[in-house]
């Protein structure tokens, strides 16, 4: 491939990053305001997906962030909980898990600190449809410094 054609490939794909990586962060915005608190780098949610360097300016490069919505039966009921799990070699960070449902927060880990490898999850949360703060919330997770 002739220099001009692998430019233009470079050129396309870095295109591509910005739109998807702006369509990603138009949907962390909501989250974010829902107080998930300041030093928020990225995150993931159960209905979004991956939600990195939200607007921050901080390189994430060498960060891994996963999440999971997790569910499982107790006593016959079905129960939900979030589940996340963040490495960042060398640098101080925290992972926080979180069952949000509208600006409602149903469940909370707190900010759980170390460096390189952290994991945070939430309580299990029993699916009550027709109750208030029921556990149906979306699970979503988040990390920073």
């Amino acid at each position: 491939m002739s220099k001009i054609g692998q430019q233009a490939r470079r050129v396309a794909a870095g295109f591509a990053a910005v739109v998807v990586g702006g369509t990603v962060f138009l949907g962390a915005i909501p989250a974010h305001a829902q107080g998930a608190g300041e030093g928020v780098v990225g995150g993931w949610s159960e209905s979004a997906g991956t939600i990195d360097d939200a607007g921050t300016g901080m390189s994430v490069l060498a960060v891994n962030h996963r999440g999971a919505a997790e569910r499982k039966t107790i006593n016959g009921t079905t129960h939900k909980r979030s589940h996340g799990w963040t490495t960042w070699a060398g640098v101080q960070h925290y992972t926080r898990a979180r069952l949000e449902h509208g600006s409602r927060i149903i469940a909370d880990s707190g900010r759980k600190w170390g460096k390189s490898g952290t994991e945070a999850l939430t309580v299990w949360k029993p699916f009550r449809p027709n109750q208030p703060g029921s556990g149906v919330g979306t699970a979503k997770t988040y990390y920073g410094k």
